[in-house]
């Protein structure tokens, strides 16, 4: 809490009531609220208007999974803020100090040294309130700074997941109609094969065994002879066989029909496997690469983020110095020109 605190342009005593009252909607202790209850919150430390609107919107691109932590919805607040202090000095602040000055310096010439003394308290307590003004005024537009950062990454990451996921589906349905198209064509191409092997074992002449060429060759003899009669009976015999050896023969061609048509489906198969196995390879190669590009933007933007910070922190001394020392250059030139003055007097 101390670390919010220190960087939040809000005193201690407002973060520790900010985060009372984030608690009560923080029921399950996570850490997180939702955006929903974001509007609720705001209603109650009395956000309205314009200004919730803007809150509101900002909280959704901060969100993550729809929530968000404390240290998030007090970084939208000070963004919210319209009265944020300048990182300047406050002529006004500086025009105090002037005439507190002249006021001390002229009661220590006058002698009335308790009177100065307080004077001189103010005056410190004074450059001490604009000192930490003006720091918590770098504060507040560096915590706005990382906060900018931190909305654009995220919705760079939500980009590059929203690039990937349509790359993905692009691929899916390329994938399909590859597929598809080669479905088809294995189709035309079995009815092809079907069709062929089928008209080549129908051309192709039938191989009779010698015991039925053996009946025609005796039955043709007695029907050159005239023998019509025994023809006749040794025709019936040779009927019979040529039947039987018919019906051998087309038990046969379908058995070869069927196993070369089996090869054929097979080699179908293999070469749609083949295509699967390549599609999900490729597809192994793109979830890889995705996941390795998001790790690389992951830590592109943490070390963005870490030179950021590492950047505020060197500002922050510098700026801290400055402060200091102009206000001390400017108490110095205050207390020279107001002796000036008495000694003119």
């Amino acid at each position: 809490m101390a670390a919010v605190g220190e960087n939040s342009s809000y005193s201690r005593e407002e973060v520790s009531a900010l985060r009372g009252l984030f608690a009560l909607y923080d029921t399950d202790d996570s850490g997180y609220i939702s955006v929903k209850e974001v509007e609720a919150l705001l209603q109650k430390i009395g956000r309205s208007g314009d200004d919730a609107a803007k809150i509101l919107e900002g909280a959704e691109k901060v969100a993550s999974e729809g929530k968000i932590t404390f240290e998030e919805f007090l970084g939208l607040l000070e963004k919210g803020n319209t009265d944020v202090p300048g990182e300047g000095p406050d002529p006004k602040v500086l025009e105090f100090l002037r005439i507190l000055e002249e006021y001390r310096i002229k009661c220590e010439d006058e002698g009335n040294y308790l009177e100065a003394g307080r004077a001189n308290a103010q005056v410190e307590t004074l450059r001490r309130q604009e000192e930490k003004r003006q720091q918590k005024a770098i504060r507040a537009r560096q915590i706005n700074e990382r906060t900018e950062v931190q909305i654009a990454h995220n919705m760079q990451y939500t980009d590059f997941n929203a690039a990937w996921d349509k790359y993905m589906e692009e691929y899916d349905s390329m994938a399909q109609m590859y597929i598809q198209q080669m479905t088809e064509r294995h189709a035309v191409n079995l009815l092809e094969f079907q069709r062929g092997l089928q008209k080549e074992m129908t051309q192709k002449p039938p191989k009779w065994s010698r015991e039925l060429l053996e009946w025609r060759r005796r039955q043709h003899i007695l029907a050159r002879q005239k023998n019509y009669a025994e023809a006749q009976k040794i025709k019936k015999i040779a009927d019979s066989l040529e039947d039987k050896e018919r019906g051998s023969m087309n038990t046969s061609h379908a058995a070869v029909f069927a196993r070369k048509e089996a090869s054929f489906r097979q080699q179908q198969q293999a070469e749609l496997q083949a295509l699967l196995k390549r599609i999900d390879a490729r597809r192994k190669e793109h979830i890889k690469q995705r996941n390795l590009d998001c790790k690389r933007l992951l830590q592109r933007n943490r070390n963005v983020q870490a030179v950021l910070e590492s950047k505020q922190a060197v500002e922050s001394v510098k700026l801290f110095a400055d402060i200091k020392k102009d206000l001390q250059h400017s108490l110095a030139l205050s207390t020279t020109r107001a002796k000036a003055s008495v000694g003119g007097q």
